[in-house]
This record gives C-alpha cells, structure tokens and sequence, in this order.
C-alpha cells in the first residue's frame, strides 16, 4: 500500500508481529549468549529429521519421523529402529534383527546363527559342531556333526539324529508309533502316552498308562507308578552315598528319606513337614499348605509366611519381608563388602539402593508406568545412567532389549541418559535437545535453533 507522501508501505498484521517480536528475541538471546567452542548439536528440521553433528557422551544418533526411525552408534555397536515393525544391532560379535519383536529374529554370532517366525518357520546353525537344523510349518530337516543327514514330515513320518537327548528318534503317524535310541538302549512308544517298553545297556521300561509302569535302571534307580497320578515309588541315587527313597499316595501320605532328609505329609495340604534327622534346628513346616509357612534353613535363614497377608526371612546377612504376597515388600542385604536396600511396589515398581566395596554404588527407580532411573556411580569415580518416562512396558534389564526398542520408545516423552561427566536429554521425540558438559550448556530446537550457555556467566 502507499503512504500519504506516495512511498510504499507494508501491512503488518498481529500474525507478523508476532513473528517479527520472536525473531528479535531469537536474535537477541544468540546475540547475548557467550559463544562456545564446540557444537555439538543435531541438524535438520524436526521432526523430519535431525542428526548429531559428532559423538557425545559415547552416542552418536539421528531420528526422522519422530519416534518411528532411529539411528545410533554407541559402545561400538550400531542401532536401527523402523518402530514396530523392525530393529537391528550390528556389534563385532553379534548381527541381531527382529521383526514385530519377538514374533520373527535372526541373530548371527561367532558360535552359532538361528532364525525363527513364530512356530511356523525356525533355522539353527551351529559352527562349532558343524551342526544344522531347519524347521517350515511341519516340514524338517538338518544334518550331524558328522554330515549325516535327516528329516521328516511331522507327523506323517520321519527321523531325528543326535536331538533331544536321543541318538536316534523315528516316528511313523505319531503318537501312533515311536522308537528311540541312545547308546545300546531301545524304546519303543505305541500310542503315546499310553504303552512303551526298552531294554538295553542295564535299562528298563514298562510302561501301561495310567494303569502301571515301571523305569529302571541297574543300580542307578528304580521307579513306579499305580494309577497315575495317585500312587509312586522312587529309589534313586543308589548309586551314591545317600540313597533317596519317595513314597507317596496322593492325597492321603507321602514320605521321603535321603540321608539325614527326611519329608512327610498327611493329607496334602493340610500338613507337610521337612527336617534334617542330624541338625533338628533346620526344618521347615506348612498347614494348610500354602497359607502358613515356618522354618530354618541350612544357611541359618528363618522364615515365616502366613498368605496372602505377610511373609518374611531374615539371617545374619539379610531379612526381607512382604505383605499381600509381595504388593509391598523390602529387602535389605548387608555384609562387610556390599550393602544395599530395595522396596517393591505393586509388584512391578521397585525402588532400591545398594553399595559395594571396590564397585561403587547403584540407584534405581521403576515407578511403573510413569517413570524409570538409573544411576551408577563406580569406585574409580566415573558414572553413567538414565531416566526416562513414560515407561509403559515394565519390562526389566539395564541395557536395551527387544520390547524397549520396539515399543516402549514409542512413547517415551522424555529421555535423558548420562556417561563421565557428560549428559544429554531428548523431550518430545527430539523437538527440544540438551547437551552438558562441565559448566556449558547446549540446546536445539526442533534441529533449527541452537543456543549456547553458560550458567552463571
């Protein structure tokens, strides 16, 4: 538009000057602030994407599309994320992706490579044995250390060599018919679990389901059952010092003797006992079993338990107790090297604190679902840790897992994590970005505005 003196004049509209005061304040706060000799913030325009301009504290990442896509570079490992769907780590030792974790993996390791999807599809290779399995749908096969192969079509017909414990394992129709071998021991199962019977390197096995079967071995151990599962009799160890003999018939009596052990109960639950014959101090005693507990072990810790109201133990080295099985508890543990408390919270929050010599100490809160840290400060006086909230998934573990990565991050508003000194936090799925570092401080805007200073100056 023209001025009354016919020069020209722009319209400026509450929008604009608005935008024109942030702009001055913008300018004004770059201008003022003291200049730094690093910058070590993240490029780009959120949340599109934005990257670290170098290594801090260790890490080095970008992230586009907020939390969907990540990169990182940390403790010579790398990270991807596409969250949900996929995640890789690539380290010296490990190749690691998973898709819609855990549903499908593959991991790649010096000893070994394995794969699966669900149970429909699973692969093991393993390069110390020189062995191999592969599994589709109800499709197999593999091959032995030796390079024998085998396979099968479950559970129409097949053959399986050195699995599960067995030599050998062949099946036609299964559980129609089964037959195993391990050294010169043959057994053969009909109509699992009905009838089986072998014989071979001093073994035996009898076996009418539920009626009847028997399992011996020559002077190793014999083994009964009438009426399963009511009936059994074990003689076991007899080859040992201290044979262990077990009777039982549910629900009315049981016994177990093995050496200066010894176990009855009448009645199960009403009342169960167990004592050691040599040290009457160590015992234990249920009624009405699981409501009430007492008892001493071997190591000289007592308990006691009256549930679901309370239970507690307490020796020279520890005592915890809990109430309305554990939905607060306290454990304590202390001796000449190592201390430390812990308080659980509604079974999943935990609170605890502990100290040990030559270590250092640790710190670490999960106020689930709200709020995570952890805080370690070692011996040789370096320290790292994290925060972060919201934390949806309780899942425990100190480093990164599967269900962090895939999940958990999608929702994290605000993260922090600290190493030696250096520290640095992430609000909003990197829209606001800090660095420290000593007495400086550096913060990024959505990738675009970068401010440095130094409080106090």
């Amino acid at each position: 538009m023209k001025t009354l003196d016919g020069s020209l004049a722009m319209k400026v509209t509450p929008r604009a000057a608005w935008l024109a005061l942030a702009s001055l304040l913008l300018c004004a706060c770059a201008g003022f602030t003291p200049r730094c000799e690093e910058d070590p913030f993240r490029r780009g325009l959120w949340p599109v994407y934005t990257g670290d301009s170098e290594e801090w504290a260790g890490v080095r990442e970008a992230r586009s599309l907020g939390p969907f896509l990540h990169w990182e570079k940390s403790d010579g490992q790398r990270f991807f994320e596409a969250r949900p769907l996929y995640s890789s780590i690539r380290a010296e030792n490990l190749k690691r992706r998973d898709w819609l974790y855990p549903l499908a993996a593959r991991r790649e390791m010096p000893d070994r490579d394995q794969s699966w999807l669900l149970l429909l599809a699973r692969s093991r290779s393993d390069h110390e044995h020189e062995t191999k399995q592969r599994l589709f749908g109800f499709v197999y096969d593999g091959h032995t250390a030796g390079g024998e192969k085998y396979g099968g079509l479950f559970p129409l017909g097949g053959r399986f060599l050195e699995r599960f414990g067995w030599d050998k394992i062949q099946f036609w129709l299964w559980p129609i018919f089964a037959r195993g071998q391990k050294g010169g021991y043959t057994e053969t199962q009909i109509l699992w679990p009905f009838f089986a019977y072998g014989s071979g390197d001093g073994r035996k096995l009898f076996r009418f389901w539920p009626l009847f079967g028997v399992r011996q071995q020559e002077g190793v151990y014999d083994r009964r059952f009438y009426l399963w599962p009511f009936i059994h009799h074990r003689r076991e160890r007899l080859d040992s010092a201290q044979p262990r003999n077990l009777f039982y018939v549910l629900p009315l009596y049981g016994r177990l003797d093995w050496g200066p052990r010894a176990s009855r109960f009448y009645l199960l639950p009403l009342y169960l006992k167990w004592w050691n014959r040599n040290k009457p101090d160590i015992y234990r005693t249920d009624l009405v079993w699981p409501i009430y507990t007492r008892g001493r072990k071997a190591d000289g810790t007592e308990f006691f338990a009256l549930r679901p109201f309370y239970g507690s133990s307490r020796s020279d080295e520890h005592d915890r107790f809990s109430v309305l099985l554990g939905l607060v508890g306290r454990e304590r543990r202390y001796s000449d090297e190592f201390q430390g408390q812990a308080w659980r919270l509604w079974w999943i929050s935990r609170l605890s604190r502990s100290s040990e010599k030559g270590i250092g100490d640790t710190r670490h809160i999960d106020l689930w679902p709200f709020y995570r840290l952890l805080d370690v400060r070692e011996a040789d006086g370096s320290s790292y840790g994290f925060v972060r909230l919201p934390y949806l998934l309780p899942m425990r573990g100190l480093h990164p897992d599967g269900w962090d990565r895939h999940y958990n991050k999608l929702f994290e508003l605000y993260g922090s994590r600290w190493r030696n000194g250096e520290y640095r936090s992430s609000t909003l799925f990197g829209l606001r970005d800090s660095r420290r570092r000593s007495n400086v401080v550096w913060e990024s805007w959505g990738g675009l505005v970068h401010v440095c200073r130094v409080p106090g100056s």
